[in-house]
């Protein structure tokens, strides 16, 4: 296809390509409308009577972002609950003890802060205050870092044995997984913020 209409949705692809789902669907529906108009009054009029690419680009991913927003904070909470209970797993598995291990305070308090941060996320999801998410969420993955750090170095000092190096590096395996998730959730988020000038 070449013309009018194909150079407008190659238009609306450039713009959109901070999110190549969103900019496939996008794609899909425009080209729909676009061909629709098209047949009564021609490419070029159906092109200009439906506005600047860049303008559809953009109402598309503001309507798209409430989305974003609810998945990055949903990765967050997963990275969290997985955590606490991977962390728990290894405690009795392991039978850890509590103690006066420095590196509990960084396990432990990693985990709260971070629960608290997504908490705090979530608060600010529902209010729309983007730049706020990004923040909380980005604190979160920070502690969420520190506190799995935390946990596998106690987790290894108290491991004796290979079933319990196993279980130490399947479940590190499975945080960072998650933790992969979350910052990937980020930088889409990241990069709607940018594109939208959040």
């Amino acid at each position: 296809m070449s013309g009018p209409i194909a150079t407008y949705l190659d238009e609306l692809d450039d713009v959109l390509a901070f999110d190549p789902g969103l900019s496939r669907r996008v794609r899909a529906e425009i080209e729909s409308h676009l061909c629709d108009t098209a047949e009564q009054v021609g490419e070029a009029d159906a092109v200009r009577r439906f506005g600047r690419a860049s303008d559809i680009a953009r109402a598309y991913a503001e309507a798209a972002l409430p989305d974003r927003l609810r998945r990055s904070c949903v990765a967050a909470g997963l990275l969290g609950v997985a955590t606490l209970l991977l962390m728990r797993l290894r405690t009795v598995v392991l039978d850890i003890p509590g103690g006066a291990d420095p590196l509990i305070w960084f396990d432990r308090g990693g985990l709260v802060a971070a629960l608290g941060c997504i908490g705090a996320a979530w608060w600010m999801a529902s209010r729309r205050r983007i730049a706020l998410v990004r923040r909380w969420l980005h604190f979160a993955a920070g502690s969420l870092a520190l506190s799995v750090g935390a946990s596998l170095v106690r987790a290894f000092q108290g491991a004796s044995g290979d079933s319990a190096q196993a279980l130490i590096v399947g479940t590190a395996l499975i945080e960072l997984l998650l933790l992969g998730g979350l910052m990937a959730q980020l930088a889409r988020l990241d990069r709607y913020a940018r594109r939208l000038a959040l």
